[in-house]
């Protein structure tokens, strides 16, 4: 077994002390002064000790590892989750010549499932300036994996490792294995999965990764749909994207929509578009997963919308264009050219971010332009429907309904049939039946509560100046979320209605409160509901609003709750009154 080079040692080869020695082979100097210099790699962990790892919850697990890559020692991990170590508190000794080095390499073993781990470097271990790579487990063998600086992503906003104002490689003194992610395409949970990491070292020279490549012209594939030859459709993005706040993201989210649509208007099913979509994702996060995202053969099409979360992180417009123009960049490159890229302008949103994502999509249309890239103007497309009737597409500030989720559809089909060069109408759609409308429902509570169910004794009728109201009197965190259940309503599929709840807050000190829909496959409401968003509060002190929104019955579902719903984190007071169940006829 080959010993582990030492920690922290620099010993590059001096091409000046060899022309100290040979004075007289001048020919030789200058022959050897062209050539590379090489140092011994620097050793920051070698895992012959496990000492110093932490683990973030209590389903994560390290051990030592039943083989090692180097030496005796490896650590074996169990996630997802992370694991983490803080290396040092301040910069080593010798650390300054570190930043004369090209980046990092790791000894792998995987579990030989299709997931990826996940490593990050950084100055804590609690993420301040953490940069992060994502690496494939499918070998099963020891295998060694080397990361330019280049290839590690920032997870956050500042600039890549060794770039001028950022964190040059003697400023790293942490290290973490996994990810803080436990989902991932459509917001499903990650699996669970392990692997082996021996021999983290910095390394005087790593392959660089600088060749641009071209995205494949957008007409190529506009061609495929003309010749209604096969096509295949990749949206990345966020929650939006996801379908979050759809009673059923698997057959609502835009990305189904559309794949339907095409399929019926141009005649042929050879058509996939698919969401490969995380709720919460930010520009920076799309960029790290890359290399997991596009795995195999390569999408003819990738249509890209983030937004929502970076500005909720409060990246600049500057950022946020270095960013998705570093995005477009790496999915065109981790494609091979084979894809073509068409981003959305950042959608709006309701309430305040109606305008505020306003910069961001003038920053994708300035990133399409100078590319050449078509743009796909959601934002400019949904603003002409109104700030005041916006709302009526959405579950809340960020999240489209059923009814947006089509609208973009509808808009998205259009805009490839109209850039194939199609003029073949779309067919009009089905007349569905109608379903008859349903019966009304109203509790103002002043006769009583019959039939609701209180989860706690935080929850319960009270009176209050205009009468009776149900309150949520929340003085500490509980020990579980808070709910109120209306009656069982039966219902019918295609039925819509208008839920909506007066609520008055009394107080609030964190957290805040909701309206929901939960709906069942059963006439008794009995088993795991379906939970719809409907609205949640200002949470404005002294303040009485209406919260409301419309809800359509999903296939299969045969009866419905209305919830009242305020988190296990909530501190506050909340009067609940007038929640009604108004039928929808047209």
């Amino acid at each position: 077994m080959n010993p582990k080079p030492a920690k922290f040692t620099y010993s590059p080869f001096s091409i000046q002390a060899m022309n100290r020695l040979i004075p007289s082979l001048s020919l030789l100097s200058i022959l050897l002064t062209s050539l590379p210099s090489y140092g011994a790699p620097v050793v920051l962990e070698d895992f012959e000790k496990l000492a110093g790892w932490q683990v973030t919850t209590k389903t994560t697990l390290f051990k030592k590892a039943d083989s090692a890559a180097v030496g005796e020692g490896a650590i074996h991990l169990s996630l997802p989750g992370m694991v983490f170590k803080q290396l040092s508190s301040r910069p080593l000794e010798g650390s300054p010549a570190w930043d004369q080095y090209q980046g990092l390499s790791f000894m792998v073993k995987g579990d030989g499932s299709d997931l990826f781990g996940c490593i990050s470097v950084g100055d804590r271990a609690s993420g301040a300036y953490s940069y992060i790579y994502y690496f494939p487990l499918k070998n099963t063998d020891w295998h060694k994996v080397s990361v330019s600086w280049s290839d590690f992503i920032p997870n956050g906003q500042y600039n890549a490792i060794n770039t001028p104002g950022a964190l040059p490689p003697s400023g790293i003194k942490a290290l973490r294995f996994g990810s803080r992610w436990s989902i991932h395409f459509n917001n499903d949970k990650i699996p669970a999965h392990s692997y082996s990491i021996d021999q983290v070292q910095i390394e005087e020279q790593v392959e660089q990764s600088n060749a641009k490549q071209s995205a494949r012209p957008f007409a190529d594939v506009m061609q495929l749909l003309k010749n209604r030859q096969p096509v295949h459709i990749v949206c990345i993005g966020d929650s939006i994207t996801a379908g979050s706040g759809l009673p059923n993201k698997a057959s609502q989210r835009y990305a189904v929509l559309t794949q339907n649509i095409l399929r019926e208007w141009l005649g042929y099913d050879d058509i996939i578009v698919e969401s490969r979509a995380v709720g919460g994702a930010k520009s920076t996060d799309g960029r790290a997963w890359l290399a997991r995202d596009f795995v195999g053969d390569a999408p003819d099409l990738i249509t890209v919308m983030y937004g929502y979360n970076d500005k909720s992180n409060i990246y600049t417009k500057a950022y946020f264009k270095q960013s998705m123009d570093d995005y477009i960049q790496g999915a065109i490159n981790q494609t091979q050219g084979k894809s073509a890229i068409l981003p959305f302008a950042t959608t709006p949103g309701t309430g305040p971010r109606f305008v505020m994502m306003d910069d961001y999509a003038d920053t994708i249309r300035e990133i399409s332009a100078a590319r050449k890239l078509p743009v796909f103007d959601l934002n400019r497309i949904m603003k002409k429907i109104g700030r005041a009737k916006i709302e009526n597409y959405f579950v809340d500030q960020a999240h489209p309904n059923v009814k947006g989720h089509q609208f973009i559809a509808d808009e998205l089909a259009s805009f490839l049939v109209k850039s194939a060069g199609i003029t073949t109408p779309r067919p009009k759609a089905k007349a569905k039946p109608k379903a008859k409308p349903g019966k009304a429902y109203s509790w103002s509570f002043d006769n009583g509560i019959t039939g609701w169910t209180l989860s706690r004794n935080e929850v319960s009728l009270a009176n209050h100046k205009s009468g009776s109201s149900i309150l949520f009197e929340m003085k500490t965190v509980g020990k579980d979320h808070r709910r109120a259940y209306s009656p069982t309503i039966p219902v019918s599929e295609e039925q819509s209605y208008r839920i909506e709840s007066k609520v008055l807050c009394k107080s609030q000190t964190k957290g805040g409160i909701a309206l929901y829909i939960s709906a069942y496959p059963n006439i008794s409401a009995t088993g795991k509901g379906m939970i719809h968003h409907i609205k949640a509060s200002s949470n404005s002190v002294g303040r009485s609003e209406t919260l409301s929104g419309t809800f359509t019955i999903p296939p299969g579902m045969a009866s419905i709750k209305v919830m009242i719903w305020s988190s296990v984190d909530s501190v506050g007071s909340y009067f609940i009154d007038d929640v009604k169940v108004t039928p929808l006829t047209d």
